[in-house]
């Protein structure tokens, strides 16, 4: 599928990273993990790191 997009559309290939997808997952992860937790019977409090 690569080779495919690359020649029809003729871009050059972009290495997206190993964690692109859970990039564009984070909210989906988090909530998930959240719950998990909660379920588990811990109260949660999220704070974002700065980079």
């Amino acid at each position: 599928e690569i080779i495919y997009y690359l020649l029809t559309r003729k871009e050059p290939y972009k290495e997206l990273g190993a964690d692109y997808w859970d990039r564009q997952r984070e909210a989906k992860i988090v909530r998930q993990t959240v719950k998990k937790l909660e379920g588990l019977g811990y109260e949660v409090k999220l704070e974002k790191m700065g980079a």
